[in-house]
């Protein structure tokens, strides 16, 4: 008993010390968290680090000041800003650099992340699904690898915006939200693989091992003929430039490898450039309505599928009624706006086709001025800034005596405040200058674009189309339906190729002077003989 109250004593003693308590205390979990729109990661992970390690190193900074600075001190500035430069009050030193164009993503190295994780075929096949509205859920024990393939996902899709559920990381607790009908992309722990495997229409992509289950109930459109082909020799230029010399008797030496950031802004390039070609000449089948107070954008999509030869590509249709593309119409349809590398692209992508159709190394050259227009919209300020970011020391948080984490006094951060809002200088943010809005041009039209496996039919080369199937149908006895495009024909007989093209097909079915036709054979082409006469009698070209 009394080696107990001893005890007892000797526990009571230690609860009255501030820092420090005993290790028998226990505690729940604590989670520090930061709640913000802005899209800077790695500076709000700096920031929880600092705050972490002032209160378990017990540096003799209140963390109201380290929260008020954080909260009123720093002024992020809109995109297009200069670098800020900030301390929260622990002797750190931090740089906060905005993007220089608004609507471009920010990625970091989150795409090349994708692209090692799953590989080529892996993630063009994922990116089809997001593009296509599918259901796409991202598996991983790692809760990082969730939040940035979900971020590389929605950069790709560059120049849209996804609109639908968007969740990189899903509570445990709210796994239900999977069985929704909408689609979605939503990255869950590996711990709840197995609740996730019985989704039907579901694509599940784990991270972790690299693999890709799509359910047979599940079809994923995707880009056809060369346009796919192209996606995925580019991407495998980009991450392997030694295979253009693998096979050369005397290879030279293995081309440096980009760094990883520049390794990312390459991907990317890739995958725009084949949106761009997508899409080439989508402004000329735009129509803007004014009779309303504000103007109404449409788009022709039978037009463009039509003038592209895409009306039987699913990949194409899917995404254009998606509500991807109608943000896309809404956001970059009026021809008076700011304008930033999307549009650029599109306006030079056919001279660099056609630029590279003589001379394929450009191609890798093209992808590269494009990844360091992204790289510059990162990272506009080319000036280094050594930044000083606190840190535990290792092992600090195996300690058994930790100290306890305060409450914060909602009063005196309020007060940090309200005295850093008094002195910060408002005046260089509202002196930013936004981009100035200019005409954009329609660039190539539809039919100039990216050269495609369907043909392209003219309005000549349809008349001509049906005037052989005319034929056919006629010398197979299948008189009603060469009866029904007789008018069609008629019409087609006023050019004189389509005149020369009935001769021909004509020559080719009669081969000798001497044929026995059958009646409705005899009567139709006639009918059509005598019709180009009399047209070439009206215009003077032959006489009575």
């Amino acid at each position: 008993m009394r080696e107990n109250k001893n005890d007892e004593e000797s526990l009571e003693s230690s609860r009255t010390v501030a820092n420090i308590t005993h290790h028998s205390i226990m505690y729940a979990p604590k989670c520090l968290v930061i709640v913000s729109r802005q899209d800077y990661i790695d500076t709000f992970r700096n920031c929880l680090g600092i705050i972490y390690t002032v209160w378990v190193e017990n540096l003799g900074v209140p963390l109201e000041t380290l929260v008020g600075n954080l909260v009123g001190c720093v002024l992020v500035p809109p995109p297009g800003g200069p670098q800020v430069r900030f301390s929260i009050g622990a002797g750190d030193r931090q740089a906060l650099q905005p993007p220089a164009a608004p609507p471009m993503p920010v990625t970091h190295t989150s795409v090349h992340m994708l692209l090692r994780l799953l590989g080529i075929h892996n993630s063009v096949t994922l990116w089809c699904a997001v593009m296509s509205e599918h259901k796409v859920l991202l598996v991983s024990l790692a809760g990082a690898r969730l939040s940035a393939v979900c971020r590389a996902l929605a950069a790709l899709m560059f120049p849209f915006r996804y609109a639908h559920v968007y969740i990189p990381l899903l509570p445990a607790g709210l796994a239900e939200v999977l069985a929704t009908p909408t689609p979605f992309l939503i990255g869950v722990h590996s711990s709840l693989k197995e609740e996730v495997s019985e989704l039907l229409d579901v694509i599940i992509a784990d991270l972790d091992t690299g693999s890709l289950h799509i359910p047979p109930s599940v079809n994923i459109p995707r880009p056809e003929g060369k346009l796919l082909s192209s996606l995925q020799d580019s991407l495998a230029l980009v991450l392997q430039p030694e295979l253009r010399s693998a096979d050369s008797a005397f290879a030279p030496p293995p081309p440096v490898q980009s760094l990883p950031q520049m390794l990312d802004k390459e991907i990317r390039a890739v995958f725009m450039r084949t949106l761009a070609k997508l899409l080439q000449g989508y402004r000329h089948c735009l129509t803007i309505i004014r009779i309303h107070p504000s103007p109404v954008l449409t788009f022709h999509k039978a037009g463009f599928l039509g003038a592209r030869g895409l009306s039987q590509c699913p990949f194409a249709v899917r995404l254009l009624d998606s509500m991807f593309f109608n943000g896309l119409v809404a956001e970059r349809g009026p021809p008076w706006r700011p304008t930033d590398i999307w549009d650029d692209l599109v306006l030079n992508l056919p001279e660099q086709l056609r630029l590279e159709s003589l001379n394929s190394d450009l191609e890798l050259s093209h992808i590269q001025e494009l990844a360091m227009q992204l790289h510059y919209n990162e990272n506009p300020n080319p000036q280094i800034f050594q930044q000083r970011i606190l840190r535990p020391p290792e092992g600090a948080e195996s300690r058994i005596h930790q100290p306890p984490l305060p409450t914060l006094c909602a009063a005196r951060v309020q007060q940090v405040i309200d005295e850093r809002a008094a002195t910060n200088n408002l005046e260089k943010l509202q002196a930013i200058r936004l981009p100035a809005p200019r005409i954009i041009p329609p660039a190539a039209p539809p039919t100039g674009a990216v050269e495609l496996t369907q043909l392209l039919l003219t309005n000549s080369a349809r008349r001509l189309e049906v005037l052989r199937s005319c034929i056919a149908a006629i010398f197979e006895c299948r008189y009603a339906d060469a009866r029904k495009s007789f008018p069609a024909v008629l019409r087609a007989l006023r050019a004189p190729n389509a005149r020369t093209a009935l001769v021909n097909d004509l020559a080719s079915r009669l081969p000798t002077n001497k044929h026995i036709l059958h009646h409705h054979q005899f009567d139709l082409i006639v009918r059509y003989i005598n019709f180009c006469f009399s047209l070439l009698r009206s215009q003077g070209l032959i006489s009575c």
